[in-house]
């Protein structure tokens, strides 16, 4: 059975989800860890929980979202995955940081791959289902566990 633990991050209070497989391993959505603080209790969730990160997914790109991107890329040697309409929402990061007058964190890694409506991710014994879901932002995605119902 699959479980669900959130964690809320930086100015905006973000929520980044940590979606862990009984296996023991996790995907990390929206990584909104903003600062060094932020970024330890992170890891110390992930140690604390033994977890292992095998996927590091955004469920949408607005900045609050892709604060923590390259610190979970590179601390868990994991690969960006999003949905192809929100690249453009990631690449405007530094300018949208700006406008919030907020200091522009490292930039998000680019994705390595990207996500569709109807694609599966798969992981232990959990298995999401993908659902185009825009509105919030031009190409959010969703996910459902039918097998655990969330």
């Amino acid at each position: 059975m699959a479980t669900v633990h959130s964690l809320t991050f930086n100015p905006f209070q973000e929520n980044t989800f940590i979606v862990a497989d009984e296996n023991g391993e996790c995907i990390v959505f929206d990584p909104g860890c903003y600062d060094a603080n932020e970024q330890k209790a992170l890891t110390d969730f992930i140690t604390a929980n033994n977890l292992k990160p095998v996927k590091l997914i955004n469920t949408h790109c607005h900045l609050d979202h892709v604060f923590g991107n390259k610190f979970v890329a590179e601390k868990y040697m994991l690969d960006l995955e999003i949905h192809r309409g929100e690249l453009p929402v990631l690449k405007s990061m530094p300018i949208v940081c700006q406008n919030y007058g907020l200091p522009v964190p490292e930039q998000s890694p680019e994705p390595k791959h990207f996500l569709e409506e109807g694609d599966t991710i798969e992981f232990g014994e959990t298995v999401l289902d993908i659902v185009f879901t825009p509105g919030h932002s031009p190409a959010s995605i969703s996910f459902i566990s039918k097998k655990d119902k969330f």
